[in-house]
């Protein structure tokens, strides 16, 4: 009786979440797969086994052709709205083009809608070239299909996917009324890109550091028990002997770059006097050389990270996105003031307390950005993409992570993300030095209606990504 409840209540709201994205596509409103993808990671996981799926676009902003992967078990999801062989054959195309193969054995494509009826195996196979196996009855599914899968599942199994299934309809909900005809559309269309100031001259100095030395030494001092990860890991270990604790500088090539004076930074220690060079930025900004860009980029992420230490915004060692911590120890909880539309306070950080320990803490809640900086015409941007972040101990990431950020996602409509971004600009807009040679978050771009804003939006995300994929390489 429980079984037969269970899998009559699937397919009623398996069947209303299709009716509802018909009626959100029929208005127009396509991205709404954009909304869902998070909503599916829990549903994919249990009926395809794939305990380490996650959303790709946390790694990459607009993750090309693919949104949801496991690269464990090496496979991968397109969520989509369009229903087209159009869209199969693009999406194909992304994949080849980009090589994904070499990173996932399988790629479903999930439609939103139910799918056309059949899809051209032969046109498929022509973009494939023999490069990828991709079978259009098994690859391109439907949230019918799911449904068939997850009566293979055994009833508890299904009755959680029931409870994510309501939760998705819960969502589309929400979507279809907050994108209702009824709000007027806006004259205006706020972007993620902030435009800087760029500080005025890069300082450049041949390193003096031995690496063996520095790092003896590190053991000794510092009580270093590791091995040098990289040359930028030893010529930090060299500052730090030379109680220097500055992060704004960039290794590359054995000489070490900032936007600050040797002298006055501390940087002189390590380097030899004689090779101090003083360029003007436009050296490296306008210089062919690829090196010399990614040098620059990387800097102001170096120039950031140092700034805002001083306001309790770490950046995570490893992937390398911004976050907020405690301003003291203990704290609980911390809020910002910030000015949007009028004044207002936004919590950045909360200490959640364990639900069977209330004197514990369950884990820690962070907002998190990542930036990305990149020239658009003759002007620099930087690209903010809002997040989440949750530990365990309040710097590193909690087990629970990815399911705490797939609950947050689905708290989230596209006005507060919108917020979010605004209140991060405003910060960082907040947290320059004060020099007017230094580096300056300004203001958010925005475009009227009336222009190309999509085509330029979508130009400088492919900049962007293009810029992020290169920059993470060479620093890594």
């Amino acid at each position: 009786m429980r079984q037969l409840e269970v899998e009559n209540k699937l397919r009623d709201v398996v069947s209303r979440i299709i009716v509802q994205v018909e009626l959100a596509t029929a208005q127009g409103r396509t991205d709404i797969n954009l909304a869902l993808e998070d909503a599916f990671i829990p549903i994919l996981r249990s009926i395809f086994n794939l305990p380490q799926l996650i959303n790709l676009n946390r790694k990459q902003k607009n993750f090309p052709g693919i949104d949801l992967g496991d690269d464990h078990d090496r496979v991968c999801f397109q969520v989509t709205s369009t229903t087209s062989l159009e869209k199969v054959k693009a999406t194909l195309r992304q994949f080849i083009d980009r090589s994904y193969f070499n990173s996932f054995d399988e790629l479903y494509i999930l439609t939103l809608v139910k799918k056309q009826a059949s899809y051209s195996q032969i046109a498929v196979n022509e973009i494939l070239g023999g490069r990828f196996a991709f079978n259009t009855k098994k690859h391109v599914i439907d949230l019918g299909d799911l449904l068939g899968l997850v009566a293979t599942l055994r009833l508890p199994a299904q009755e959680r996917v029931l409870e994510e299934f309501q939760r998705i309809l819960g969502e589309v909900d929400a979507y279809i009324a907050y994108r209702a005809d009824s709000i007027p559309d806006p004259t205006a269309i706020t972007t993620n890109l902030q435009r800087i100031r760029m500080p005025q001259a890069v300082y450049v100095a041949e390193l003096t550091i031995n690496d063996k030395e520095v790092i003896a030494q590190a053991r000794r001092s510092l009580s270093y028990k590791g091995k040098a990860r990289s040359r930028t890991s030893v010529v930090k270990m060299a500052l730090l002997l030379n109680d220097v604790h500055t992060d704004a500088w960039v290794c590359h090539d054995n000489k070490i770059f900032s936007f600050h004076e040797m002298e006055t930074s501390g940087l002189i220690s390590i380097v030899d006097e004689g090779s101090v060079e003083r360029l003007d930025v436009s050296d490296l900004a306008d210089s062919s050389e690829t090196d010399n860009a990614n040098v620059l980029k990387q800097l102001l992420t170096a120039e950031t990270r140092e700034l805002l230490k001083k306001r309790h915004v770490r950046m995570h060692p490893k992937d390398r996105f911004f976050y907020f911590i405690a301003n003291e120890e203990g704290q609980s909880e911390r809020k910002e003031p910030w000015i949007g539309k009028q004044k207002a306070t936004r919590r950045v950080y909360f200490a959640r307390p364990s639900k069977k320990d209330p004197a514990k803490v369950a884990h820690h809640q962070h907002l998190s950005f990542n930036l990305t900086f990149a020239k658009l015409g003759d002007d620099w941007f930087a690209q903010i993409v809002p997040g989440w972040f949750y530990s365990f101990d309040g710097f590193r990431e909690s087990n629970w992570h990815d399911d705490l950020l797939s609950q947050q996602k689905r708290l989230e409509r596209n006005a507060s993300v919108r917020n979010q971004v605004r209140f991060i600009a405003y910060f960082l807009s907040a947290s320059g030095t004060g020099d007017e040679d230094g580096l300056s978050f300004q203001t958010l771009v925005e475009f009227d209606v009336g222009e190309d804003a999509d085509d330029v939006a979508d130009d400088a995300d492919e900049t962007f990504a293009a810029d992020a994929t290169d920059i993470k390489e060479k620093a890594a």
